[in-house]
């Protein structure tokens, strides 16, 4: 008979299979190591036990015991966590932490009007979504329709964002 351990990740309580909490045990060692001495290494293994819980509330509602398969899911949506570049933006002379992540395009559905392309151009070059919706209007109404033209192809041509991954992506892992 399988043992079940409970872990607390994020104030909840979970009970897991012994192969779940391995699992779980190696890769917090795993993203440990490679923060190394990291100044903010408490802190992104916290938010990383944050994000692990937040992904099991998602994937073991009702559930009693997470298995293997369940954690590792949820493993690999929170994603790894890449030590040298945070160990190099940190030592480099920007006088802070900055994890490096580029941004995605995609549509967000969060705050759209109508298809979300002005939501996801606005998080992807950092401005209000009323500065990139003031751009699409004037420049319909000066282009002669292109600018509509060109919103309904980007409205085919970006990707949907689905998943909080890809909605961090969007937003270059700033939320």
């Amino acid at each position: 008979m399988k043992s079940a351990i409970s872990i607390e990740l994020d104030g909840t309580v979970f009970t897991c299979d012994e192969r779940a909490y391995t699992a779980l045990r190696s890769y917090l060692d795993r993203a440990g190591e490679r923060l190394g001495a990291h100044p903010d290494r408490a802190d992104v293994v916290a938010g990383l036990e944050r994000s692990i819980a937040a992904k099991l509330r998602e994937r073991a509602s009702g559930a009693a015991t997470i298995d293997e398969a369940t954690m590792l899911a949820a493993l690999k949506a929170v994603g790894r966590v890449d030590g040298a570049a945070l160990h190099e933006s940190a030592s480099s002379g920007e006088g802070g932490y900055r994890e490096p992540r580029t941004r995605k395009l995609y549509r967000l559905r969060e705050g759209h009007w109508i298809a979300g392309v002005c939501t996801g151009l606005a998080a992807y070059v950092r401005v209000d979504v009323v500065v990139i919706r003031l751009i699409f209007i004037l420049a319909g109404l000066f282009s002669g329709g292109v600018a509509i033209l060109v919103y309904v192809i980007l409205a085919f041509v970006m990707p949907i964002a689905l998943t909080d991954a890809e909605n961090t992506d969007a937003h270059g892992g700033i939320r």
